[in-house]
Order: structure tokens, then sequence, then C-alpha cells
């Protein structure tokens, strides 16, 4: 016995650096929401619709997942998580030119570990015409784990026989569980058989002595009141029970488009907001043995059109589009109450820059606390019981902090 433990412990200490936790980069994005021009037919059609979304800038998604793949083969993680939403809809061609993008990075050395999220295998997805969103083929669930083989699957260490659900030995001393909650049977949640899965894996590792990390497309803790329900696993619970009995200290996820940080218990939850909406988000996790440091980075895509020569205005000051973008599109969500309001075109003025610096403010992971708050009690007086209202409301209950970066530890 005494034996072994040495031989052990010498094989562990004859690893290089990248073979443990230690030193270990992961880069972790959600929700880029691809579309492939192909399924374009009409631009103008397509700016109409995501026009009325929360800001995604889906016209231009190309570019940016061009961007996002230069800016990985730059930086060189030692993997990426991509946690779902992959595309709009799930249209077979949107998937098909996605993997393509992404391939340069397998061949780079650079696993890419995908997840569904509820946006991609719904087996119907829309072409934008002149005549509005005309039904084209769509990837069915049964497709997605042959389409993305090559993305997590064909290396997991194990996978779970009852939803595409994987593990993925990242090092000797460090696992990413990456669970879907997607099935056609069990849409955002954990199926029963998939628990059972996740839980022999969780007593896998611990007695192999290897660190977990979380992943999954919908949340695993509520971040804000108000978004619960949709946003949060429905049966989190009992996934939460699991990491608690076994330590798994942090969990990755997407789904609300927001860059948020919540805590229930041992585990942390970091949400990356979405890359297709301003600021456009990843994050970076900088491992050590003892813990994991994140931190969101807005990509930038002003400086990917600029390498390639690129002339479209919008590409080459994209921060200045986008913002003004996102603003536009959440404007139209409650706020023309107040163009019904009986008040000076100051005060409207006044209200209407306060939501947008709040909405900016929560995408982004910025303390929404810090804004000047002056405008908040005309939207109190003004309009209590609007929807935007409570919305600011759930916004500042939130324990107040820089929602873009955390330190969590591991052991």
């Amino acid at each position: 016995m005494f034996m072994k433990k040495l031989v052990l412990l010498f094989l562990l200490l004859a690893l290089p650096c990248a073979a443990r936790a230690e030193g270990l980069r992961i880069v972790t994005a959600s929700d880029l929401h691809y579309l492939s021009p192909a399924l374009v037919d009409d631009r103008n059609a397509l700016l109409r619709i995501v026009s009325a979304a929360d800001g995604k800038v889906t016209h231009y998604t190309p570019q940016i997942v061009h961007a996002f793949v230069d800016e990985m083969l730059d930086q060189a993680p030692d993997a990426i998580i991509l946690s779902g939403d992959l595309t709009l809809n799930g249209g077979i061609e949107s998937h098909r030119e996605l993997i393509s993008l992404l391939s340069p990075l397998r061949q780079a050395g650079i696993p890419v570990l995908v997840i569904p999220g509820n946006h991609d295998c719904t087996g119907k997805a829309y072409r934008f015409t002149a005549h509005g969103a005309q039904p084209v083929a769509g990837m069915t669930w049964e497709q997605f784990p042959e389409a993305y083989a090559d993305f997590g699957y064909a290396d997991a260490l194990s996978r779970d026989e009852a939803s595409f659900s994987y593990v993925y030995a990242l090092s000797p001393t460090l696992r990413l569980l990456l669970l879907d909650v997607n099935t056609p049977d069990a849409p955002g949640g954990l199926r029963d058989e998939t628990l059972r899965w996740a839980q022999e894996q969780l007593r896998a590792a611990a007695q192999a002595g290897a660190q977990v990390i979380g992943v999954s497309h919908q949340n695993l803790l509520v971040h804000y009141a108000g978004f619960a329900v949709g946003f949060q696993i429905s049966n989190a619970n009992r996934l939460a029970a699991l990491y608690s009995q076994y330590g798994v200290k942090l969990h990755l996820s997407g789904h609300m488009h927001l860059q948020h940080i919540a805590q229930d218990g041992c585990t942390t939850e970091i949400a990356t907001s979405s890359l297709a909406v301003y600021p456009h988000h990843y994050g970076m996790i900088a491992l050590s043995d003892a813990e994991a440091a994140y931190a969101a980075h807005p990509l930038d895509v002003a400086a990917w059109a600029r390498a390639q020569g690129i002339d479209d205005e919008n590409l080459l000051n994209f921060k200045d589009y986008s913002q003004p973008f996102f603003d536009a599109c959440n404007s139209s969500h409650g706020l023309p109450q107040i163009d019904a309001l009986h008040i000076s075109a100051q005060d409207k003025a006044a209200m209407l820059a306060y939501a947008r610096a709040l909405n900016r403010a929560v995408f982004a992971g910025v303390d929404p606390q810090t804004l000047d708050q002056s405008a908040l009690a005309l939207w109190q007086r003004h309009l209590p019981a609007s929807f935007f209202s409570q919305y600011i409301q759930w916004m500042l209950d939130s324990v107040p902090t820089d929602m873009r970066q955390k330190t969590v530890p591991l052991r």
C-alpha cells in the first residue's frame, strides 16, 4: 500500500503544470445566438424583429463569432465553454456555420466544450424575409451530439444516456460537469436519470481527488427577484443538494443575458452575459489548486474589424453602434409609458436616461447603486405599478457589488 501511494505521488509531481489545475485558464461564453446570413433574405425584416428583443446584435453575430474565435486564438486558453443558445433559433444552417467557424480553435489544440440551450434543438427555425419570419428546417435534439461530436462529446470522460450531459476531464485534478437541462421531456430541468448519473460522477471525482466545476445553460440559483420561473433550473434544489454533499464550489451558466454572480451555501454561480448583447462579455477563469479567479472581458470587435480591413463603420466603431442599439431595443419595453405622463419634458428625459443607464449597468454587471439615483423618485412617483419600476427595484435589491469579477475558493 505504501509503495502504491509513493508511485502515485511521484506520477502527480512529475506531471507538467498545465496538466494540473494550477495555471489553467478557462474561457466561458454563453448565448451566442448565431444566425447564418443564408437565413436572412431581408435584413430590414430581421432588424424589425430583433429591435423588439433585448438588444442582441443578431445581424452581426457572424462577425462577433469571427472576432471571438480570433481573440481566443490569441489568448490560447486551456479550454472554452459555450454554455448553450449557440444559435438564434436552432436553424441547421446556423449550426453548420457555427461549427465551421469554431473549428480553427480545435485545430489549434483548444478544446471547445458545448451544451445545448433552449434555442438550439427546437426542431424548427426561421428564415427572415420581406414577409416576416418563415419556417425552415431546425436541428432536432437527436441530431445535436453528432453534429457537435468534436466539441466535448467525443472526448468526454463520461456521458449521460438520458441527456446530452457529460464530464470532461480538464486535468487529473479538475473535471467539468456539463449538464443538459433542455431535454424534450424535461425542458428547463434535470431528468431523474441525469441527477443519478451526476451523483455518480461527483462521487467518482471525489474518489479521484478531483475538483468539479458545474456548467448549465439555465441558472442554478435565483439571481434577481422575478428571475426564477423560466430562468432557474426547475429542480435546481436537487442539484444544489448534490453540490453541497460533494463540495462543488463553482457553477457557470448564462441564459439571463445579464452579467451576475450569486451564492447559496457552498456554491457560487457566475452567469456570464450574452456574447451577442452589449457589452459582449466572455469570462476568463484563472485557476489554481485553491481558487478560481473570474473576470468578465468585453470582446473587442472593433480591433478585429480593423485587423481584417473591414470598412463597415458599425464594426469599426462597434461599441458606439452596439450600445445605442441596446438602448433603443430596451426602450421599447414599457418605457413608452413615459410619453403618456403629464410631466415636464425634462422629467421625462431624466426618467428615460435613468432607465437606460440602469439597464446598461445590469447587463454589464456594474453595480446599479453607483448610478445617480435622482430620477428614481420620478419612477416611484409617476409609474409605481409599471413593470419597469418593479424591474428597477429587483435590480437595486440585489447585493451591491461589481458582478464582473469574483475569486471563488475551490477547497
